[in-house]
């Protein structure tokens, strides 16, 4: 009982959109220095690699329910 895997690829698209968002956030925040760069760091690259895994065990969790219904 395998969901489609294209349309399973299709909403993986936006979480690993803003995971890679989130890695590249962090990464451009290595290199600053200061307390403006850690809150960034954390803050937004934080924000955006959480709310990628949210998103992304949603949609895996969602896409097995929608399954079972049909």
């Amino acid at each position: 009982m395998m969901p489609n895997p294209a349309s399973l690829d299709r909403k993986l698209q936006l979480p690993g959109v803003l995971l890679l968002l989130g890695l590249i956030v962090e990464s451009l925040c290595l290199l600053g220095r200061g307390p403006i760069a850690f809150l960034l760091f954390i803050g937004l690259g934080g924000a955006l690699i959480v709310a990628g895994l949210l998103l992304y065990l949603y949609f895996i969790v969602s896409s097995g329910v929608e399954r079972r219904k049909q």
